[in-house]
């Protein structure tokens, strides 16, 4: 599992942010700041199906805090999710699971899910 983020400041104002292995465990803050969420891209190396959960809360807990956002990628998958005019968020957290009930906190089979997310101003 390893997060980055690197920010656009020069160009557009954007940060692109990329989990190797998103898990049920939450990344927490990720964008550090408020802004918009343009658009999500998962890879799922598993072949299970698996949700990404995404929170406008800076240390939300899974399976007690509702996120703002479920998005599925199938199982042996790529998904890609353009949010035109982004959805706004004050602190930006997300995690991944198996199922898709908003309030479920099991680990995706084998945590092979990449995310990327872009953010921006």
């Amino acid at each position: 599992m390893s997060l980055s983020a690197t920010g656009f400041d020069d160009a557009l104002e954007h940060k692109i942010i990329h989990e190797t292995a998103s898990t049920n465990s939450i990344n927490t803050n990720v964008a550090t700041t408020e802004g918009r969420l343009f658009s999500v891209k998962m890879v799922n190396g598993s072949s299970s199906a698996a949700y990404l959960k995404v929170f406008d809360a800076e240390n939300p807990v899974l399976g007690t805090t509702s996120p703002f956002l479920v998005l599925p990628v199938a199982g042996s998958a790529t998904g890609f999710y353009s949010i035109p005019g982004g959805l706004s968020f004050t602190s930006l957290s997300f995690a991944c699971t198996l199922n898709p009930n908003p309030l479920d906190t099991t680990a995706p089979s084998g945590n092979t899910v990449a995310v990327t997310l872009v953010c921006g101003e």
